[in-house]
Parts: C-alpha cells; structure tokens; sequence
C-alpha cells in the first residue's frame, strides 16, 4: 500500500528540484511520483514540464496528455503543453492547445501572446499581431506581448511601428534579456546585423547566462564572416547549457567551415545525442563525412534526416553531393532533379554555382536542370 505522506514528499522534492533547475534529479523523482500516485493529475503536469527543459518533448507531451486526461480543465496544463509543443516547432498542435486555454480562460494574456508567437513562426505574421492586440487589450502591460508585436511587424516590413512596440516593451520591462533577444532576432531577420549583435550584447549584459542570446550572437558574427568569435559563442552557450543541442550543431557547422572535420563530426554527435530528433544535425554531420570520403556514414545521416524529416529537402541535395563526389553521375543528377523538382526557387541556383557539383557540369541533363526555366521561350 502506498503511503500518501511519502509520495508527497518525493513529489515535493521534485519541485524543489524543478524550481532550482536540477532537471536531472527532478525527472527522478517525477517518474517515482507517477508510480505512487499515477491519478495524480499535478505530478505528471510537472514530470511534463522538466522534460520540456530537458528537450525530451515526445515524453513531455505524453505526461502533458496524462495530466490533461486527469484534469482537463487546468489552464496550466494546456498552457504549458502548448510551450512545450512550440518549442518543438510543432506550432499547429501548440495553436490546438493554446485555444483550450483560451476556450477555459478566453482573457489569459499569456497564452493568446504564445498563440501569437505560433503563428508568427508560421509566417502569419497578421493573424499573429490581431493575437497580440488582444493580449494587450486585456493588459495594457504585459511587455511580452508589446516585444512580440515587434517582431511580427517588422517581419511585415514596418520597421517605425516594429520600434515603437520594442520601445513600448523597454519602457514596461527594461531588464528582460527576452525583451532586448527578441529584438535582436527581429533585427537579424531584417538584414540589421550589428544591430542585432548588439541588443543580443544588451540581452547578455542583463543575463550573461542567456543562452538563446549567446547563440543567436554567434550566428549573427557567423553571417559576417567572424568564425572565431562565432564558435567562442557557440562554446559559451554550451558551457551554461551542456545538452543544447542547436549550439552543438552550430558548433560543428562552424568547425567544418574552419576545416576542424572531425571535431566538427564529434559536435554533431553531441547535438543528436541531446535531441535525437535534430534533423538538421544529422544532415550537417552527414556533409561532413562526406568531405571525410566516409560516403557510407554520410548516406546514413541524410537517410536519418529524412526519416526525421520527409520535407527537408536539403538531405536530399546532400545526397546528390554525395553521389557527385564518388563519380555516380546517374545516381547524383537523380538526387539533385529531386531536390530542383521540390524546391525550384532555392535549389535551381544554388546548384548553378555550387562548387560541390562541379563534377557534374558536363552532364546534359544536369544542365537541363539547372537551366532557368522562367528564360525559355524569350
């Protein structure tokens, strides 16, 4: 028989270790709370929210689902599934379970903003800003919503409406390090790089652990060309945060553009090891076997990137790569029509000037493929 007293007081222990960031410990002790009182629905709410911060989201959906099924009318649950949803970047189910908060609680502020930001990652830029009008409307203060209108109007091209909401945001809440990142992402978006290196610097100086800042710093130096300062950046936000495995990733891009391959591999490795689902580091570590002459290993990863992600098309340009740099002309003009045939715009010119293809330029139907459809005809 269970004993109450002591299944609250490991899962009371687990808070403690949630609130002080010791997720490790705190899934521990979560995963023995829900054996002990598996009806209970807070348990698996919080066993939910450490996966999240341990970047576990199938897991931390699934706990968010028991918690819901237990307890369908808490806001919290719902509210926070929806956080770990979007950070997943799956922004469809976030906006699904950001509107049953809303259908429980239609003035929460907080969730109509992450409803917002969801679309806005969807490219929906205006539905986002209606969003975050109504979050404003039912507080007038909440910063995060001002910083988020920002982003989404200067997306838009409205760069004096973008900086009179970032201004509004400043004046609310000076010294949120999110308010000065968000800008500095809406800056990089638009071209703004320095701008944007420095309202990250702001973010840092607030929160000289913020981690998102340290990254987004290293790509904008990256943009520029600046790799030593860039990967020192990379290193930083892996230093505060060792299981990020985008500053991994970000990492090995660098090292392999400053000719480290095989370092570049190992950064890769850690990057799927802390989020296995992280396609776009197999298809990265995938490029860098391939410039090992490890064709085998690279076939593997763009297969593993794909399986991941079907749509992402790069794998499969990569795979062309792969093909051209054996000889197997067939099999890499193959490989290379397909990534032409599902993303013209993008792959059609990159191919026309990509050095990893010179080996194909004497193919007629590689050629043909790379030739300018829109000039036929005139």
């Amino acid at each position: 028989m269970t004993d109450p007293n002591a299944a609250k007081y490991i899962f009371q222990q687990g808070v403690r270790c949630l609130e002080s960031r010791d997720f490790e410990g705190a899934i521990a002790l979560f995963d023995d709370a829900v054996k002990l009182i598996p009806d209970d629905a807070d348990a698996w709410a919080c066993r939910g929210l450490t996966l999240g911060h341990l970047k576990r989201y199938a897991e931390s959906i699934e706990s968010f689902d028991r918690a819901a099924g237990l307890n369908p009318n808490d806001v919290r649950i719902w509210l926070n599934r929806g956080s770990a949803l979007a950070e997943w970047g799956k922004h469809e189910e976030a906006i699904a379970s950001f509107d049953k908060v809303l259908a429980l609680q239609p003035k929460d502020y907080e969730a109509r903003t992450n409803r917002g930001n969801s679309l806005a990652l969807l490219g929906r830029h205006q539905d986002a800003i209606a969003d975050y009008d109504k979050a404003i409307k039912v507080n007038p203060n909440y910063y995060k919503a001002w910083s988020n209108r920002a982003n989404a109007q200067l997306s838009l091209g409205h760069f004096r409406r973008a900086l009179a909401c970032h201004q509004k945001a400043i004046s609310i809440q000076p010294d949120d390090p999110e308010v000065w990142y968000n800008w500095g992402c809406a800056l990089m978006a638009a071209g703004k790089i320095q701008d944007a290196i420095a309202s990250y610097d702001k973010a840092i100086e607030i929160n000289p652990k913020h981690v998102a800042s340290w990254m987004n710093r290293g790509n904008s130096l990256s943009n520029q060309g600046n790799q030593k300062e860039a990967l020192a950046c990379y290193e930083k936000a892996i230093e505060i945060q060792p299981n990020e495995s985008h500053a991994w990733n970000n990492r090995g891009r660098i090292l392999w553009q400053m000719g480290r391959l095989k370092e570049a591999v190992a950064s890769y490795d850690q990057a799927v090891k802390y989020m296995p689902e992280n396609y776009e580091a197999w298809d990265n570590q995938g490029y860098a076997w391939v410039l090992l002459g490890r064709y085998k290993e690279a076939i593997a990863n763009f297969e593993k990137a794909l399986e991941i992600n079907p749509n992402h098309v790069n794998a499969i340009y990569n795979q062309g790569y792969c093909y051209a740099r054996q000889g197997k002309v067939t099999l890499a003009v193959n490989y290379i029509e397909q990534a032409i045939k599902l993303n013209p715009d993008k792959y059609r010119q990159v191919a026309k000037t990509d050095p990893d293809l010179d080996g194909l330029r004497k193919n007629k139907r590689f050629q043909a493929l790379i030739e300018d459809s829109k000039g036929k005809g005139r």
